[in-house]
């Protein structure tokens, strides 16, 4: 079966390159069409932290339902200073004007109770006192809440608003803060993959053909699998990193599986010459092996499943369309392009050699998002265009000699081994648990805006509030409660006793009902 879907692709690669183009263009538009929908909760359904934003949710006007921010601010002289009160107040009306945008503002701490159930909701955060300044008032924050509709690439473009709403007063430090809020992007870590992928396999492979033809079949089969992921994001829970964890899997088992059955056909050539008897026989052989291993990892991903997680069952999807994907393109795609190159797999050009060294260049000037670097693509097409009149660009490289099998290392190391099958059992095992040994001090821990590089408006808003308000500050925890008679706030107080006197509680602030008029839930 698979010998005869790989001589079909073989012998009509034409058809089968366009069969390919027009799925992933068609996956493509339908995932541009829809749009994402990733799904940005990652609580643990009947958990209790799930149960206590339900509270929220219903009793405080939604609060804890979307995501929020904060505008953190400094001023020696302290924040009351009337210029800075004025334009501080001015930029939170403006914040607040925005839809689905609510600012809590630290100079309304003293306003008398609201009467409509949203006021109270923006009241809460700072009642009773001002805990929203700090105990030198030279640092106050003012708190965003977002409406729950607003996913994370809309929000990320208000922050960068609301900077730039910033008031010009000396000496006044203003950030804002807020994972949502941030405009900071990691580097692209699948270009950087890509871009040493290109070198490594032009070191292992000596050719430029062989090294092209698995990074075609990994991206073909990528770009279709995630194309997939977020068509499937309108329908089922996917979270936002499940293309990132796609990608990396996809991208690493695409390489492989190509690099396998290419490695076996150049093997097959190098013995007998005739191209379309080495493309069926590393059909046949390393086909297969590519077949079973891509199904294992596909079964490993959906077990995923079993765990009843939404955001887990989301990833594990994702994921494994990804990897069937590259390993659906590993025995289609991969004949036809080999049917294309056929002997010409090695033989390199200088303008070859040189152009995919500038693409690699441009990949990882895309990953770091290092402009100068990207020349490298452009550069890569004017080496390209010049060896059509440029001799010497349209030389061949000389290939190195193959050696007999019995000369390489891999052989070599082979016979070492089953020579001292036990010596190399112990010793890897020694290496192994040698590597392995930090996990014995691994600390487990919530990632936080303090992980943002310093240059960032988000970090230096974390740094700014553990500065005026001391540690602990940025990593608070809500505790929801329900007295067992409305209005006895003073059965809540061997609870908060408790939760002082825990290991790692810096402070706990009292309880703020959801009806100052009949409190029946509070949270502290």
């Amino acid at each position: 079966m698979l010998v005869r879907i790989a001589r079909w692709c073989f012998r009509n690669p034409r058809k089968t390159v366009a069969a390919w183009i027009a799925v992933v263009v068609a996956a493509l538009a339908a995932a541009g069409a829809v749009g994402p929908s990733f799904y940005a909760q990652l609580e643990a359904p009947d958990s209790d932290s799930r149960r206590g934003f339900e509270v929220l949710e219903e009793h405080f006007g939604g609060l804890g339902g979307g995501f929020s921010g904060s505008i953190v601010f400094r001023y020696e002289a302290g924040i009351d200073d009337p210029d800075v009160r004025a334009a501080m107040e001015a930029m939170f009306e403006q914040v607040d004007a925005y839809e689905g945008v609510t600012v809590t503002s630290p100079y309304r701490a003293m306003a008398p109770v609201p009467e409509t159930a949203a006021q109270r909701t923006r009241q809460l955060p700072h009642m009773p006192g001002r805990p929203q300044v700090s105990a030198d008032g030279q640092v106050a924050f003012a708190r965003i809440d977002l409406a729950q509709e607003l996913d994370f690439n809309e929000t990320s473009v208000l922050g960068g608003e609301f900077a730039d709403l910033a008031p010009e007063v000396p000496g006044l430090t203003i950030e804002i803060g807020g994972e949502a809020l941030s405009e900071f992007e990691p580097p692209q870590s699948e270009f950087i993959g890509l871009a040493f992928a290109v070198v490594v396999l032009i070191f292992a492979f000596g050719s430029v053909m062989a090294m092209g033809l698995p990074l075609a079949v990994a991206v073909a089969g990528v770009g279709l699998g995630l194309a997939l992921a977020v068509v499937l994001s309108n329908v089922m829970s996917i979270p936002e990193f499940a293309t990132t964890i796609g990608a990396m899997i996809g991208i690493g088992v695409g390489i492989d599986y190509a690099l396998f059955i290419v490695t076996r056909y150049r093997d097959g050539l190098a013995e007998d010459g005739e191209v379309e008897p080495s493309v069926f026989l590393a059909m046949d052989t390393a086909g297969r092996a590519v077949i079973f291993a891509g199904l294992t990892v596909v079964i490993s991903l959906l077990g995923m499943l079993l765990m009843g997680l939404p955001f887990i069952t989301g990833l594990a999807v994702a994921a494994a369309l990804t990897v069937a994907s590259t390993m659906i393109a590993s025995v289609t795609l991969l004949p036809a392009l080999i049917a294309f190159v056929r002997d010409r797999i090695e033989v390199t050009r200088w303008r070859g050699l040189i152009a995919a060294g500038l693409v690699a260049v441009a990949l990882l000037g895309v990953g770091l998002g290092f402009r100068p670097l990207m020349l490298g693509a452009p550069l890569a097409i004017v080496v390209l265009l010049a060896g059509f009149v440029v001799r010497p660009l349209r030389g061949i490289v000389p290939r190195r000699p193959r050696k007999p099998m019995e000369q390489t290392f891999s052989w070599r190391w082979s016979r070492m081994v089953q020579r001292r099958p036990w010596v190399a059992l112990f010793v890897g095992a020694a290496l192994l648990l040698a590597m392995a040994s930090p996990a014995m001090s691994l600390q487990l821990g919530f990632a936080d805006d303090g992980n943002f590089p310093e240059e960032t408006t988000t970090r230096r808003a974390y740094d700014l509030l553990a500065e005026g308000f001391g540690p602990g500050f940025n990593g608070p925890l809500i505790v929801t409660a329900e007295p067992r008679e409305a209005g006895d706030r003073a059965a809540l107080q061997p609870l908060i006793d408790d939760l002082s006197n825990a290991v790692g509680i810096v402070s706990v602030n009292g309880p703020l009902p959801n009806d100052f008029a009949n409190p029946e839930e509070a949270a502290a």
